[in-house]
């Protein structure tokens, strides 16, 4: 099991207290993380000089680059010239992930829209999924809204697209409060990595939002082995977030 550092953690410090090019560094040093996730938010740009360094900083650090979270475009709206537009731009992230030697991308389902079908999110995940393999990279289906809001609509993609290289990133914290743990383990045996969400914790060092132990609980009972991404998520000290969540992972797993 690997514990990976989501650049979304320090979303109020990347590329203001030190650039993303630093952020591998920063991950390996700071908190002694063996991976990060760079979002593609984080990006000032992708030009190659550009991304030479963030290159450059990963191998120096000797951190693994386990996924990019891509933040773009809507693959589930039912304009279809709309929506190969945001395919396109999405394959053009997956080139700078390529680039970078990132090991997984994780694109989001999109919102359906009024005439919206599944079958139009399973066209264009099997699209990705062929431009993925060309890349070499591995494509992560993350229950984040929209179309991905249920386990059983995830599957159905998951199942009919078909794609050996199309994999789940279950996150703690996008679950409806109600479900949140029965979802979680609905989806647990399709995942390649996780996103271990946390929220602001309480005085006492709890985390009251939801039952962060239950989730890791239901991780173990699924002899999940994979990567472990930390995504803090709280309005309190970011530094102090993933120190905490870090500790709770290294603790129960």
């Amino acid at each position: 099991m690997r514990f990976a550092l989501s650049s979304w953690s320090m979303r109020s410090h990347v590329n203001k207290d030190f650039s993303l090019a630093e952020f591998p560094r920063f991950a390996r040093e700071r908190f002694g993380f063996d991976a990060v996730e760079l979002c593609s938010m984080h990006f000032a740009n992708t030009d190659t000089n550009y991304l030479d360094q963030i290159k450059q900083s990963l191998v120096s650090s000797q951190i693994g680059f386990a996924n990019m979270p891509i933040d773009t475009g809507n693959i589930s709206q039912t304009d279809s010239r709309k929506r190969q537009f945001d395919l396109d731009r999405i394959a053009n992230w997956m080139a700078v992930a390529s680039y970078l030697g990132a090991e997984a991308v994780r694109v989001n389902t999109g919102a359906g829209q009024e005439g919206w079908d599944i079958s139009l999110t399973i066209e264009s995940y099997k699209k990705l999924a062929a431009q993925a393999r060309e890349y070499n990279l591995l494509l992560l289906i993350e229950n984040h809204g929209g179309v991905s809001s249920r386990p059983q609509t995830i599957i159905q993609i998951l199942r009919e697209v078909g794609a050996p290289n199309l994999k789940l990133c279950p996150d703690f914290g996008n679950f409806p409060p109600e479900t949140r743990y029965e979802d979680l383990e609905k989806i647990m045996p399709y995942a390649h990595m996780l996103h271990a969400k946390t929220y602001d914790f309480d005085a006492e060092g709890n985390h009251p939002a939801f039952d962060f132990l239950r989730c890791l609980k239901i991780v173990q009972d699924a002899r999940f082995s994979g990567t472990i991404s930390v995504e803090f998520e709280g309005q309190g000290d970011q530094y102090q977030g993933v120190e905490k969540t870090l500790a709770l992972l290294r603790e129960n797993l």
